[in-house]
């Protein structure tokens, strides 16, 4: 609900909402992301791939795009610079690189604007997107090949669900409850 609500918050930046998306679905760092150029994206009708060979903490690997894409996709069509294979792929308002320090910013204003009392950060992205992916039944390693990590130890850093989030989805699985809003973007 609340990563819904930063989407509409930010409807009038595609960058941010391309960045956003991205990141939740595809567990990337913002290392990772933010220094992708436009050399880096491979699009194809209705999804992308995203080579990250630059400041990947665990080697190359791909962020994949396939619920985010349509942000993607946008935000491509509409990049300044999508000739220039040198060109970051997430740039600001003056077309320089965007960093997560403007996105740390930014996402702090939206929390006091949406009366959010939590501190999101560019990483707090990736923490949500393992913690939902879990709670949604993707297995430990599917997570793993998704944020490419070398084992699934990582999962007890970055899973944020606890044992009432558990529960609940148990009593919705058996019918004993409501769904549990476990809504994607």
């Amino acid at each position: 609900e609340e990563f819904d609500r930063f989407m509409k918050y930010f409807s009038d930046s595609i960058t941010l909402q391309a960045y956003l998306s991205l990141a939740f679905e595809s567990l990337g760092r913002p290392q990772e992301m933010l220094f992708t150029k436009i050399s880096d994206l491979e699009l194809y009708d209705n999804y992308a791939i995203i080579h990250v060979s630059e400041h990947g903490k665990e080697g190359t690997k791909k962020l994949i795009s396939i619920d985010s894409y349509p942000y993607l996709i946008k935000m491509y069509n509409s990049h300044k610079d999508r000739k220039n294979n040198d060109s970051f792929l997430f740039l600001n308002e003056n077309n320089k690189q965007l960093t997560p320090y403007a996105i740390n910013k930014r996402l702090k204003k939206a929390c006091k604007h949406l009366n959010i009392d939590k501190n999101i950060t560019c990483y707090s992205l990736k923490r949500f997107g393992v913690t939902f992916r879990r709670l949604n039944g993707d297995s430990d390693v599917t997570i793993q090949r998704i944020a490419g990590w070398t084992s699934t130890k990582q999962l007890q850093t970055y899973d944020l669900s606890n044992q009432d989030d558990v529960f609940k989805i148990e009593l919705a699985k058996r019918g004993l409850i409501k769904d549990v809003a476990l809504k994607e973007h």
